[in-house]
């Protein structure tokens, strides 16, 4: 990735990062990817508190551009970030860590195994 203009807005406490990411051979990354990479370019970011606002792929290219705005505070993401913007990072699971691939045992399932394992015992 690379940050190809950088602009500080103390108005709206933000950081506003324009960006340039070249994919040879890979399709363009997802906003949870995007996120990761802006977050390991800007010192001091929150995943939380980044929102990638704009992201521009062009056909038979392997770049894109995008623009990212970095938050310094929740409160100051609340009240600035349109809602779409918002529901589109939700939706996409953008903020939320990466699901695991195995499902976890519910501890109700857990109980009823110990269970079943005890009246088998017993008989």
């Amino acid at each position: 990735m690379n940050i190809d203009n950088r602009i500080d807005n103390e108005i709206l406490e933000r950081v506003e990062l324009h960006f340039t990411v070249d994919h040879p051979k890979a399709p363009t990354p997802s906003l949870r990817e995007l996120i990761e990479m802006v977050n390991r370019m800007e010192p001091g970011s929150v995943k939380s508190q980044t929102y990638i606002m704009e992201v521009t792929s062009r056909f038979g290219r392997s770049s894109t551009t995008g623009v990212a705005h970095v938050y310094s505070n929740s409160e100051a993401a609340d009240s600035t970030v349109p809602t779409f913007v918002k529901d589109r990072h939700v939706r996409r699971g953008a903020h939320s860590e990466p699901v695991s691939e195995e499902p976890e045992e519910s501890p109700a399932e857990e109980e009823e195994s110990d269970e079943s394992n005890e009246d088998e015992e017993g008989a």
